[in-house]
């Protein structure tokens, strides 16, 4: 789980505490991870992990960046991973599996998606970045938008 989170940490730019936060309520990174295996293959998955643990053994010091370091050096190592990785940076932001139709038909290039949960659609990084809150849920008492909202980082480094 911990290089999981390392690897999602380098695909969305969000910090520990807003993907593994310590009082994890929705525990959306173990559905994260077991959506990633049942769609990508256990194989795959172990396969990525296993060269993104690698990766980060051979980087030196440890910079702010260092996770997007080694997602930036896992792909041009291992192009093949890129799409997997794609999809799962698509289940963070949007709580749903993305399917890329290709395929010479009028869909060709479109993407859709099936949300994995209604947990995974309210728990999306979509809605921290926007500053807002899924339809029909909210964490926020009634009249909250009477005040200016808080600063983007507090949507994105904390737990919301």
């Amino acid at each position: 789980m911990d290089t999981f989170i390392s690897l999602s940490i380098g695909l969305t730019g969000f910090k520990r505490g807003a993907l593994a936060p310590e009082d994890d309520t929705h525990d959306i990174k173990s559905l994260y991870l077991k959506t990633f295996v049942e769609r990508v293959t256990q194989a795959t998955v172990d396969d990525i992990l296993l060269w993104y643990r690698l990766i980060d053994k051979q980087l030196l010091g440890n910079p702010p960046d260092r996770e997007e370091r080694v997602v930036t050096l896992l792909f041009a190592d291992k192009p093949e991973y890129e799409l997997p990785c794609r999809k799962l940076l698509f289940l963070w932001y949007a709580g749903a599996w993305p399917t890329v139709i290709d395929t010479p038909a009028s869909t060709h290039g479109q993407t859709f998606s099936e949300v994995i949960s209604a947990d995974s659609y309210t728990q999306g990084l979509v809605w921290r970045v926007m500053q807002s809150h899924p339809m029909g849920s909210t964490t926020y008492n009634y009249g909250y938008w009477a005040n200016p909202p808080p600063p983007l980082s507090a949507y994105l480094e904390n737990p919301v």
